[in-house]
């Protein structure tokens, strides 16, 4: 371990810095950054002297991008800005996503506008003075069933960053695009936490994983191993291009895509304006997640090296058939302690439960045909290759 220096020595470490020194005996000339003309080609500034005019709706990223250069194919491995300049001796950094099609979407940057605008506080934002009293099966079917989403929302926001850090700054609107994704999930946890207290309810029952089907860990981890798939490369990491792949499909098209379908017919299913308000505006929210993942790998399935693609296309499918045969994501609607509760919310009495599960049914099916037209979107057609039963097993 590396010794720690005196109080004495460090302060000669600051006092003995080059521009310290020249500070130190009155030289305030400022360097290149100042003195050098922006416009010029050998200068370390990037684009100066450009103009923009807000449109009607202000400066949005679309409008931006467009104004100014395209955004590259490659990162430049610095931290400023796209379009800045570096000195000479700067720092190159080899952040692992550095090329465009590795991490860019199609509708990105209208997403990550769509994001900002719509924010909403779970303080002030629902209608909580609209709660209504619910009957005891029903407030309690209500409570088990956020006491499922509530931690759910934790995945997103333990995984993106994840990735966040290792996107080249020249590509922000991914890495904001992220972040405001971890800020919606911030807020969708924070909703469903009040709202299991709000009406005379609580948390319920941790949903166990024991009906799950099961896999061995070293299948699963295989298709992320660069060594059995030597054959797709990303430019400089080729497990981290291929993480973040399998990220945006697992996490994003997939289970995030389940959850998204338990909002919109929990928005469908609630018996207030509160409950519904809630629903409607988290899945707003789940809808762009989404969509980015969903149309990310289109993006990359499009721009990829072809031989990069083809072997990343194969290795795609064969995690989207571990995923379904091991119930990932669908696994939530075969977990009682989920599935029970939504079908008597669906029945909204316990008199009522054969009809609650015929909805249960429907909605599975429906879950399906929407995840199979993600992946015909997202360009890797599943249709003759799902392992995920089109009708429910029950």
């Amino acid at each position: 371990m590396a010794s720690i220096p005196t109080r004495r020595e460090a302060a000669e470490r600051y006092a003995n810095l080059p521009q310290v020194r020249r500070w130190r005996d009155g030289n305030y000339e400022p360097g290149a950054w100042f003195n050098s003309d922006p416009e010029s080609p050998e200068s370390p500034w990037g684009n100066w002297g450009r103009e923009f005019k807000p449109t009607r709706r202000g400066i949005t990223t679309v409008d931006l991008n467009r104004a100014f250069d395209d955004v590259p194919d490659q990162g430049a491995g610095l931290v400023v800005d796209r379009g800045g300049g570096a000195d000479a001796g700067a720092t190159r950094w080899e952040y692992p996503l550095n090329q465009r099609y590795e991490v860019w979407a199609y509708n990105l940057e209208s997403l990550l506008e769509e994001a900002i605008s719509r924010q909403w506080s779970a303080t002030s934002d629902l209608p909580w003075d609209k709660l209504e009293p619910l009957p005891d099966d029903q407030e309690r079917a209500m409570c088990q069933f956020l006491s499922f989403l509530h931690p759910v929302e934790f995945t997103p926001t333990d995984i993106l960053p994840h990735y966040m850090m290792r996107v080249d700054p020249s590509f922000p609107e991914v890495r904001q695009f992220m972040a405001t994704q971890c800020a919606d999930e911030s807020r969708h946890m924070e909703a469903f936490g009040k709202r299991m207290f709000a009406n005379g309810g609580g948390p319920g029952i941790e949903p166990t994983a024991e009906a799950l089907l099961s896999m061995s860990a070293d299948t699963l981890s295989s298709a992320l191993k660069p060594e059995d798939h030597p054959d797709v490369i990303g430019p400089t990491n080729p497990r981290a291009t291929w993480e973040f792949l399998g990220m945006s499909y697992s996490v994003q098209m997939m289970g995030e895509a389940v959850v998204l379908d338990f909002f919109r017919f929990g928005e469908f299913l609630g018996r207030n304006p509160c409950d519904k308000e809630m629903f409607r505006r988290v899945l707003q929210d789940e809808a762009r997640h989404v969509s980015f993942g969903t149309m990310r790998i289109k993006y990359y399935l499009d721009h990829a090296p072809a031989e990069e693609r083809e072997r990343a296309l194969e290795m795609l499918h064969y995690f989207a058939s571990v995923d379904e045969a091991t119930a990932s994501g669908f696994g939530l609607l075969i977990n009682p302690n989920v599935i029970e509760p939504f079908a008597l919310m669906a029945a909204g009495s316990t008199g009522e439960l054969d009809k609650g599960w015929d909805m249960v049914r429907e909605f599975w099916a429906g879950c399906v045909e929407e995840y199979l037209a993600r992946c015909d979107r997202a360009g890797f057609p599943r249709r003759d290759k799902c392992l995920i039963p089109r009708e429910a097993p029950f």
